[in-house]
């Protein structure tokens, strides 16, 4: 659940870390509403969905080589 987002910005496509990020929130939420997920793996899933969202935002520095 972690390699994925990082695979694709490595390969520098930051859609598909963005989309992939969004799929982990969405999972990490559905498992809170239903119970399908244990909390502790729910919440889990969530932070890690949070935190490759927020590193899939290009930065201006990033924007402009040089």
């Amino acid at each position: 659940m972690v390699i994925l987002p990082r695979l694709a910005r490595a390969l520098n496509a930051p859609a598909i870390a963005g989309l992939l990020a969004v799929i982990l929130i969405a999972v990490g939420i559905f498992g809170l509403a239903s119970d399908d997920i244990g909390r502790g793996w729910a919440i889990t899933v969530l932070a890690v969905g949070i935190i490759n969202l927020i590193r899939a935002i290009p930065y201006r520095g990033e924007a402009e080589p040089g």
